[in-house]
Order: C-alpha cells, then structure tokens, then sequence
C-alpha cells in the first residue's frame, strides 16, 4: 500500500532516489530526536496517527504535532511539512466490515490474523505488520522448519478464494529469547513475496513505547488454538476472546494463586490479560495478536505467549508486551530488507520449558 505522496514499492524512478537520499534521513533524525509524549489508551483530547516505516510497518504512538515540529527545526534544512506523506492515520488497524459480533468470529474482523504452518498445518497464530512481515512469537518458530503463512481466511481447512498462502523466506528471534523464562518471546517472519491487501487482509497497527494501555482496559485475542486444556484437537474455525489488561501485581498475585510455590515470573517487556466470563488463549494460539481498539483503530499490545493455565476464567494469560520491542522491530526490518534473497534493493522507506509453565503453541 503507497503511502500518499511517497513512492511506490519496488519503484526505480529519480523521485524513488530522491525519497532515499533526502527524506529517509529526515525520518530517522525525527524518530531520534522528538520529545517523548506519553499516548495513553482512552485518554481524551489525544489524537492518535500512524506513521508509516519500513516497507509498510505502521506504528502507532506518535501525534502530528510532535512529528511536525521536530522536522521544522532540524537545523541546515528546509521547513518540510511531512505530514501529508508520512503521516497516514487509516493504512493500519482498520477492517472492512459491518461488526456483527458473537463467537467465531466472521470474516474480514480480524484481517491481520494469520496462521503460520508447517506442510499445511497449523502450528502457531501471528499478525501481518507489513506487505512482508509477520510478528509471531519466538518459541513458535524453530530454524530447521519450513513454514509458510495463510492469511485472508477464517476457516483453515477451506479452500477459500480469499485465502492466500506464501512460503517464509527467513525468522528473525530477538536474540536474548529465553525458553525457560519466556522472556522476550517475539520473532518476525519474512514473506517470501509481498502480499496485496484486500477487504480480507490488512496489517494491525503497533504500539510504540509512548503508548500506555491502562488496567482495566477491554481488548481481544484471537487464533486457531483448543478451547480446553486437555482437548484432543484444535478448531478449524478462528476463535475470539475478550481480554481484560491486568496491572503486573495483580497478575503476579493471580499466577502464584495457580501454582503454589511459584516464581515472579511476570517481568517487564510482558503484558497480563484475563476475564472473568471467557476464556483465554490456549494451545494453537501462540504468536496471535493481542488488539485494544482505540478512535476505531485496532492497535496490537502483545503476542500470545504463555500462561500456567489456559483457556480458564479468570486465570491471566501473559502475552510479549510489543511496546518494549518496538525499536527492535524496526532495526530488524531495516536490516533485512536492504537486500532480499535475490539480490535486489528493497527501499526502506517502502517497506524445553518447567512443566509449570505452559506455553500456548
């Protein structure tokens, strides 16, 4: 998706250079040098953009005040309003849809949801962030696998028109992922070809660390995974659940409750959902997106990660907080997406576990 008065991917005119040599540094000094601004989930008077980077990557936590004014005083430059092209509030976190609620969920509601599989099964959820990238989890994917990606449906056994399925070319882990403590649980996956959005997919927006989700906040998670524990299979149909954000003493609280004794296993660069009326994710839900909606904009807090117990009322699921990784997805786009497999340019503007602990794959 170009974004308006930028260049087109994949592009190889003047302009597309000089959008390049001139403005990608613009960006990068905008993003290094602005002052932090705290965005906070339900909070009025706050209008919330999104700002397109990497090869479509949309996130969300920036206003255009800030993004406006740190361009107009980068000194040796011109005044340049980049709002018009670099600010696009609508290229993410939208669906093309009337909502018709209720449990599964119908097509087209969560249009970034994919599913990530191994000779056509499926193993693990995951989010379209980009026309190549998908966020996942890190303990869903493992080097020796060959995956590929379905998105554009809700029924995985379908032969839907709508569906599309594109090999991964390469999985990029946060480097200091850790299996036993489930920290930093978090990957990308790059497409092997660019997929075009349609009604039924479209990226999720991404909070940015100047975005703050209160406790008590309603969101949702979804993916193919059980509906009990101990269910011999998952469903082939994709699944919702209301998902209410927990402070981390109160989660701590709730987790240790489970299990007696129980490590502090709750840290930072993790996020605690739970309800009292639904269940949480469960297996097969692992690497899904975690979305509160904010101004008709669905952003995504947090991957399915873990939990003690799963799809149990009132007992927290724990999913990656994506707001403390925020600058390492970007810095991972960038890097990879200088040059492809092939050899050719991508512009970058254009872009085993405790017993206790449950993984949810």
């Amino acid at each position: 998706m170009a974004v308006p008065g930028g260049p087109r991917c994949g592009g190889g005119s003047l302009g597309l250079l000089v959008w390049l040599l001139v403005f990608q540094p613009l960006l990068s000094e905008a993003r290094a040098g602005r002052n932090e601004r705290r965005l906070v989930l339900g909070s009025s008077g706050v209008d919330v953009v999104s700002v397109m980077l990497e090869e479509g990557l949309v996130v969300v936590g920036v206003d255009v005040v800030d993004m406006v004014d740190v361009v107009e005083v980068l000194e040796g430059r011109q005044q340049l309003h980049l709002q018009s092209f670099l600010l696009s509030p609508g290229t993410c976190g939208h669906r093309i849809m009337r909502i018709v609620g209720g449990v599964p969920s119908p097509e087209r509601k969560w249009p970034w949801q994919v599913s990530l599989q191994v000779n056509n099964v499926h193993k693990c959820g995951g989010s379209l962030i980009a026309p190549r990238w998908v966020l996942t989890a890190a303990h869903c994917v493992k080097g020796y696998e060959e995956y590929t990606v379905r998105l554009g449906d809700t029924l995985l056994q379908s032969n839907s028109k709508n569906a599309v399925v594109i090999p991964v070319q390469d999985i990029i882990h946060y480097s200091y992922y850790n299996s036993l403590t489930m920290r930093h649980d978090i990957a990308l996956a790059l497409l092997a070809l660019s997929v075009n959005y349609s009604a039924y997919i479209q990226p999720v927006c991404l909070a940015g660390k100047d975005f703050e989700v209160k406790a008590g906040t309603l969101c949702w998670a979804t993916g193919w995974g059980r509906t009990l524990q101990f269910e011999p299979s998952r469903l082939p149909t994709l699944q919702e659940t209301e998902q209410v954000i927990l402070r981390y003493a109160k989660c701590n609280r709730m987790v240790k409750k489970q299990q007696n004794p129980f490590p502090k296993v709750i840290r930072k660069g993790m996020v605690c959902g739970c309800h009292e009326k639904s269940g949480g994710p469960c297996k097969g839900d692992s690497g899904g997106p975690l979305v509160c909606q904010f101004n008709n904009t669905w952003i995504q807090m947090g991957i399915v990660s873990w939990g003690v117990h799963c799809a149990l009322k009132e007992v927290p699921a724990v999913y990656t907080d994506i707001r403390f990784y925020k600058e390492w997805v970007y810095d991972a786009m960038s890097q990879a997406s200088t040059l492809d497999s092939g050899g050719f340019f991508i512009p970058l503007v254009c872009l085993g576990l405790a017993l206790s602990i449950l993984p949810t794959l």
